[in-house]
This record gives structure tokens, sequence and C-alpha cells, in this order.
């Protein structure tokens, strides 16, 4: 892991508990669909250290299954997996009503235009940028 990712990890892990909550008092649950390990396990430490559960996803299929028995109060996607595109599980999130967001280095031109007003957060980001997407579709939920 290269010293960024680390101080980021660092940084997550050492803040103040702010945690966020659902109306039933328990942390909101997030799907992250990241098929990089690395990247995905930086994403749930700094999740995990903002207050939420986080489930992850590294291929279609497992984000499918996920979807299919667990529930979820808002979800992070990667565009491009290994597998195949995410549109599958954006389509399945939409239908269900839970909030997303694209999280990814692919060009904003490949997203389909059933999803185009999607907010998409491009890859680098800011941390800030990070918790600010996630906190805003959690809220357009509500």
């Amino acid at each position: 892991m290269d010293t960024v990712r680390m101080r980021c990890v660092a940084d997550a892990m050492n803040r103040p508990d702010t945690r966020t909550r659902t109306e039933n008092g328990a942390a909101p649950r997030i799907l992250v669909v990241e098929d990089e390990i690395e990247l995905s396990t930086l994403l749930q430490t700094i999740l995990v250290g903002e207050g939420y559960q986080v489930e992850q996803a590294y291929s279609l299929s497992d984000a499918l299954h996920s979807l299919d028995e667990e529930a979820f109060d808002a979800a992070v996607l990667d565009v491009e997996l290994r597998d195949g595109l995410v549109f599958s599980v954006a389509d399945r999130l939409k239908a269900r009503g839970i909030p997303f967001f694209f999280l990814s280095a692919v060009y904003r031109g490949v997203v389909p235009v059933a999803h185009r007003d999607v907010p998409f957060l491009g890859k680098p980001y800011e941390l800030d940028e990070l918790k600010g997407y996630l906190a805003e579709s959690l809220r357009s939920a509500s």
C-alpha cells in the first residue's frame, strides 16, 4: 500500500466518531462495488471510520448476489469491473429506489442514458468529495 493510501487509512481511523444513523438508529449499510481489492479495502476503512456499515462486492455477480440477500441504504459503484460494466447493478438499485453514485476512472460518457442523472465522481478524488457524494445520496433517499 503506498504512502498516500496509508495516510488516508490512518486519518480515517483516527477521526472522532461522527456516526450517521438511519431512522431506526442503525448505521447506514453501504454496498461498495469495486474490483480492485486494495482500493475496496481503503474505501471500507474510510467509510467504517465515518460510521457506515460496508459490504464489499468485487464483481457483478458478487454485487447482484448481495442485493438479493441483503438490504442497503446506498451504494458506491465502480463502472468498469473485471467481469463487465456495472450497469445491471445500477438498474437493480434504481428499481429498488436505493440511491447510488458512480466512482470511476472511466469516461462519464460510457454511462447509459438511463443513468446519466446519477452523480459521477471521477478517480482520483478527494476524501471530502467521496463523503459528500455519499451523504448527498443518503439525503436523497429520505
